[in-house]
């Protein structure tokens, strides 16, 4: 009887404590995510590539330098075709799933941008990856990429993720006056 009454304590406590880590996961991968959006916004290039996973950024020519180059000139050309981004949030993650010693789950995010005529709303889904169990998040663009073609350029991605249809862009005409 004492066995099963120690049995079960560890059993309630393991499950607490395993929910509170899933808790916290998913506040911090929001929370990262959200942060990366203000980042854009605020073409704050620097802490937005610090949001970028570090693979990722390995995998590039020229690295973080090249990447924050790329990212200003892309930013720049919109801005001269009169587009600039004004908001960006993320929706709710999926379900995480612990793979080769990290954290990784998708994530929605959405992406509103003034446009010469009104506004647009895009979506994507971004792969989140912790490698301390959801401390720390780092994020891929999925750019409706499949699971499998993801997989060719990071093959420790799960294959248990799901990476979502993304939803219709919206437009939103200015209002005439």
């Amino acid at each position: 009887m004492r066995t099963l009454l120690t049995l079960a304590i560890l059993s309630f406590s393991f499950s607490v404590s395993f929910a509170q880590a899933g808790s916290d996961a998913k506040t911090n991968v929001k929370k990262a995510a959200k942060d990366m959006g203000i980042a854009l916004v605020k073409k704050n290039y620097n802490s937005f590539i610090k949001t970028t996973y570090p693979k990722a950024v390995e995998a590039t020519q020229g690295g973080h330098d090249q990447l924050i180059k790329e990212l200003k000139g892309q930013l720049n050309q919109m801005e001269q075709e009169g587009t600039t981004v004004v908001a960006m949030w993320p929706g709710e993650p999926s379900k995480f799933i612990d793979t080769a010693g990290e954290l990784q789950c998708t994530i929605p995010q959405s992406m509103t941008m003034k446009v010469p005529e009104g506004k647009l709303t895009t979506h994507t889904t971004l792969i989140a990856l912790s490698p301390d169990k959801g401390k720390t998040w780092y994020f891929m663009d999925t750019a409706d990429r499949s699971i499998r073609k993801m997989r060719e350029l990071f093959p420790n991605i799960s294959t248990r993720l799901v990476i979502p249809k993304s939803p219709d862009e919206t437009f939103v005409p200015d209002k005439k006056k």
